[in-house]
């Protein structure tokens, strides 16, 4: 019975956690006649097989791939009686791979020998996962931008140091460990760094450092550290941790920081001055906004004013035209003694006068038509001069100052001289008892500081025009609308409202600026700024020779969209002898073209669908030979850009007389 396993050490084995293998050696001397004789339950799921099924077999019939030295081993273990370790064996298996077991034999029984097997892959799983997050806590530790120290609690001294504290201290880490502070510092730091960790030790808490000095080889740092104990056994400190941050050069900035407090201090007073004389400058640039605000809005004021004025003007224009030609066709058929004769000449004299007045609006909304060429404004003064001492009477002395080197501007010399004298008659009417009236004229550089408060004059070069009077002045309210139509101080029926108008619409056409300054007895300035030009003067004026006749025989193609203007027009043009074909529509002249030979035509410029250049363009393609006349109330459209009409065009302001008409016409077809 030695050699048999009893039922309760079986039924033992059967609970045990561990594999439990027993072999019994037959024969002393041959290690290969070692027999399974028990496995129990744990074994057989070890090594996945079902060992009962083996009982009586060999074991190299159980296990074909045992290691022959561990066989003859555990016959060693029969035969001496001795239990041995072998340590940990790998049990190559066929499903799950290679499994790691822990093998101890022990002799039992009569030569027999128990195989006691521990599955340590689990562990072994264990200890690689625990390799690898060492790993990865030691590369995080490693690569931080602050110095990481261990200490150990009892003598402490350095156990661990990542790069950025070798760098810092700049000495090697293997020269570091195993020493202390004093080791490492000067006396008087090394016991500031130790008293910080006794107290960490001794609190079982962490502590915060803001700032504490440390000499380095590179000079003085200084460091934000916090420690905290590490506990061990029984909840002992074991160790202690510390993280610092180099804060050096906050530190330096903070010291830069307070001696620029210091530099700001000493200015206070410096800056105080400053900030008075900015908050007058202030004061000033909100005056000067205020001035170009309301500038803004006057400017404002006069464009409203100005399309108002310049849409009546044209409408007016067209019934002028009809009540002139109307006229003129009634006094072709009365007799000079006739009683009507009178009335229907009075009629055309206020047409004339109308006319004069629309004119007048014409140039004040700056929808008139200019004729610019490049001039001397000196010779606009000096050509007006001569008759100047009878239009201001001689109670007013009149000094004249024109500048020498005068640069050339672009404007018209009709509209120019027509500024002049509006502001001249102004300064008379001004001083009713007589006075000083000064005219000068100069070159001026305008810059940006010069037209603070004026947003619609760009900064350059111009030409300038002043007139000064002594007279009475005007009041804030006066100066407000002193270049609004039909606005006047004189009493009624002693003058029209429009003269400052006119001037303000045509320097403002011909690209100026007009301004003016005037307070109650203290006499008006006024200035008059035109853009210089870079073009020549011309050598002399161009001569237009006169018209040699006034009628002729030629062709004219008529086309105005105002029926009651064109029944007069044409029954003019025929009156001359012109051969004469009338159109209402610009599509109807254009279909035409070219279908028979024509000499002018005659066009509106403004006209529903197509307007006047359109249609010369398109008729000059098909009829190049003909010649084109323009005539309008006002041009403000896409023809005529700010009022100035292309030099080769020819134009017939509305309202005309039938003797300008015949005039014009001729004057552009002898041109061919």
């Amino acid at each position: 019975m030695s050699h048999v396993l009893e039922s309760s050490s079986i039924h033992l084995l059967d609970q045990m956690p561990l594999g439990i293998i027993v072999y019994r050696l037959e024969d002393l001397d041959d290690a290969r006649s070692l027999r399974l004789v028990y496995a129990n339950p744990v074994a057989s799921k070890m090594t996945e097989r079902d060992l009962d099924a083996y009982i009586g077999c060999s074991l190299l019939e159980v296990f074909p791939s045992a290691d022959l030295d561990r066989v003859h081993a555990y016959a060693e273990v029969c035969r001496s009686r001795s239990g041995h370790d072998f340590g940990e064996v790998i049990y190559e298996n066929s499903g799950a791979g290679p499994i790691t077991f822990s093998i101890r034999s022990i002799p039992v029984l009569d030569r027999g020998v128990a195989l006691v097997v521990e599955n340590l892959s689990g562990l072994k799983r264990a200890e690689a996962e625990a390799m690898r997050l060492n790993r990865f806590l030691d590369s995080i530790v490693e690569n931080l931008p602050a110095m990481v120290f261990l200490k150990d609690a009892k003598q402490l001294r350095f156990m661990r140091f990542n790069r950025a504290g070798e760098e810092l201290l700049g000495v090697p880490r293997e020269s570091l460990l195993g020493k202390n502070d004093h080791d490492l510092f000067p006396a008087e730091q090394a016991d500031f760094f130790v008293a910080k960790d006794r107290e960490v030790l001794a609190s079982g808490a962490l502590k915060d450092i803001p700032e504490e000095p440390i000499d380095t080889p590179q000079g003085q740092r200084w460091l934000h550290t916090r420690k905290i104990p590490i506990l061990g056994e029984h909840h002992q400190p074991g160790f202690l941790l510390g993280v610092s941050i180099d804060i050096t050069e906050r530190k330096r900035a903070e010291e830069l920081l307070r001696a620029s407090h210091q530099q700001l201090e000493q200015r206070v007073a410096e800056r105080t001055a400053e900030l008075q004389r900015q908050i007058d400058e202030r004061t000033r640039a909100e005056a000067a906004l205020a001035l170009a605000e309301e500038s803004l809005r006057q400017s404002q004021r006069m464009e409203a004013i100005g399309r108002l004025a310049g849409g009546v003007a044209h409408d007016f224009n067209n019934l002028l035209g009809i009540v002139l030609g109307f006229c003129e066709s009634a006094l072709q058929k009365l007799g000079p003694k006739e009683a009507l004769r009178g009335d229907v000449e009075q009629i055309e004299q206020a047409a004339v006068r109308g006319a004069a007045l629309t004119a007048q609006l014409l140039a004040f909304s700056r929808q008139q038509i200019l004729q610019p060429c490049v001039l001397d404004l000196n010779g606009i003064v000096s050509g007006l001069q001569p008759m100047l001492p009878r239009l201001l009477g001689e109670d007013v002395q009149l000094t004249i100052r024109l500048a020498e080197g005068l640069r050339p501007v672009k404007a018209d010399p009709g509209k120019l001289e027509q500024v002049l004298m509006n502001l001249l008659v102004n300064a008379r009417d001004a001083m009713p008892e007589g006075g000083q009236l000064n005219v000068e004229t100069s070159n001026a550089e305008l810059a940006a500081s010069d037209i603070a408060g004026r947003p619609d004059v760009p900064p350059g070069h111009y030409v300038r025009l002043a007139v000064t009077d002594t007279g009475t002045g005007m009041d804030a309210e006066t100066l407000a609308h002193v270049f609004d139509p039909f606005f006047t101080t004189k009493e009624r029926g002693k003058g029209t409202g429009l003269g400052l108008s006119t001037a303000f619409g045509i320097v403002k056409q011909s690209g100026g600026s007009i301004w003016v300054r005037s307070k109650p007895d203290e006499g008006t300035h006024f200035e008059v700024f035109l853009p210089v030009t870079d073009e020549p003067l011309p050598a002399a004026p161009p001569l237009i020779a006169p018209a040699a006749t006034v009628g002729g025989s030629e062709t004219i193609v008529l086309v105005e969209d105002d029926a009651q203007l064109r029944a007069i027009v044409f029954r003019q043009l025929q009156r001359f002898g012109y051969r004469t074909l009338v159109f209402s529509t610009a599509a109807e002249a254009l279909a035409m073209a070219g279908s028979e030979p024509v000499d002018l035509l005659l066009t509106d410029l403004i006209m529903p669908e197509m307007g006047g250049r359109l249609l010369a363009e398109g008729f000059q393609q098909r009829s190049p030979s003909t010649r084109v006349l323009f005539m309008s109330g006002y041009t403000d459209d896409e023809v005529v850009r700010h009022g100035a009409l292309d030099s080769s065009m020819a134009f017939l302001q509305k309202p005309f007389t039938p003797d300008a008409l015949a005039k014009r016409v001729r004057s552009v077809l002898a041109k061919g």
